[in-house]
């Protein structure tokens, strides 16, 4: 397989992998794969991938994940079995460190070949970071592993990977470059090209204009650093479909339990955690047949005239108005508010909006507007390196 590099100057060059190059070396030490350009992340993940070595993959400019790891002694992760650690982005909570097995990526990517069989895939277009596990698994391992080109650019305008999408294509992306692409004037037929979409919420009426401008279909991925993959869905189809050898379950709450064989045995949140391959989520999940409607993260549900509506309903809303570029919503207690809690809601905007705008433009979509609000407005939402929106407390 080869790995073609795009640079933004309109130079190109590329590599030729073959595993046989790479010493299989097994060390007891670990090494750091940290947010650097994707061209050096790519190819160090290959070489340690295939010596079997230890690798810490984050993002240097997460400062809590620096904290984390220059606040502990590494070696105590060298007592468990792993080939790489990610982190989560923190932006529900304090960084995860997630121990990957070579058994979990290969027992995913075993599955998700079986998914994608069906599509012929020669070259691999990747606009996500490798240093997350989305873009590790199915930007790097995928191709690597079923010997498909991979090809790279450190930044993508959205023209870019329109001029790159030929037959038995895969486009590794995220709903921003979605949402990108739908606001271009130019069409293309790409029926012979696939787009797989993770790491935030694609809303139904993007992926159906989606699918409806290119001819082509979005895969969409829903999992998370600790579980690995969990279901995928086509399209704007509401409901999703486990990954075969995963099993879903909920809890008296219905919130998802995940018992699967991409699930990190291990976990590092201060202290070390043995999960037993089962993982106890915070999503509200409605499940029909063997299949699955995602309502929210407990913390991202509120309730409204007895019914539940996730806070990314409410921050899509918000971010149709023409004075609100991003929003930021979630759910926090407040025993001083009528009903016990309130929405926090966090405006990027130029403009001075009130609460009482906020509760107008909800009332578009929601009739009974009674719970408490709490708003911000800042010039700047930072997102994370794969679009997450961030709020730094």
């Amino acid at each position: 397989m080869r790995v073609k590099v795009y640079d933004d100057n309109g130079e190109q060059r590329s590599y030729t992998i073959h595993p046989k190059d790479y010493q299989d070396t097994n060390k007891d030490t670990i090494s750091f794969i940290e947010s650097d350009t994707k061209e050096s992340n790519l190819l160090k993940l290959i070489e340690l991938f295939y010596s079997n070595s230890k690798a810490i993959l984050y993002d240097k400019n997460n400062k809590q994940i620096e904290h984390i790891l220059h606040g502990m002694d590494l070696q105590r992760f060298l007592q468990y079995d792993f080939s790489f650690i990610y982190f989560t982005s923190g932006t529900t909570g304090s960084p995860v460190g997630a121990l990957k097995t070579k058994e979990n990526l290969l027992s995913e990517l075993k599955e998700l070949t079986k998914l994608l069989s069906s599509y012929e895939i020669k070259k691999v277009v990747v606009t996500v970071p490798f240093i997350h596990f989305y873009g590790s698994l199915l930007g790097a391992l995928y191709p690597l592993l079923n010997d498909i080109d991979i090809v790279i650019k450190e930044h993508f305008l959205p023209n870019d990977l329109l001029d790159m999408c030929d037959e038995h294509t895969m486009i590794v992306t995220t709903p921003l470059y979605i949402k990108s692409l739908n606001r271009l004037e130019t069409k293309k037929d790409l029926h012979k090209t696939i787009f797989l979409s993770s790491t935030a919420p694609l809303f139904p009426e993007i992926a159906k204009e989606f699918h409806e401008k290119f001819n082509t279909d979005v895969i969409q991925i829903f999992g998370s650093t600790e579980t690995g993959g969990i279901a995928y869905k086509y399209n704007d189809d509401p409901y999703w479909t486990p990954i075969s050898t995963v099993e879903i379950s909920q809890n008296n709450e219905g919130e998802l339990k995940v018992t699967s064989p991409f699930v990190s045995n291990t976990l590092f949140e201060d202290k070390f955690k043995n999960t037993n391959n089962m993982i106890q989520t915070f999503d509200y999940i409605e499940i029909q047949d063997e299949r699955f409607k995602l309502i929210g993260r407990s913390s991202q549900i509120i309730k409204i005239a007895g019914k539940r509506y996730s806070t990314i309903q409410i921050e899509n809303l918000l971010e149709k108005e023409q004075d609100i570029e991003k929003a930021v919503v979630f759910v926090t207690s407040n025993k001083d508010a009528l009903r016990g809690e309130e929405l926090n809601i966090t405006l990027q905007t130029q403009k001075n909006i009130t609460q009482k705008d906020i509760k107008n433009i909800l009332k578009k979509e929601f009739a009974n507007i009674r719970f408490s609000i709490k708003l911000k407005l800042v010039d700047t939402i930072q997102t994370s390196s794969v679009g997450k929106k961030m709020l730094i407390q």
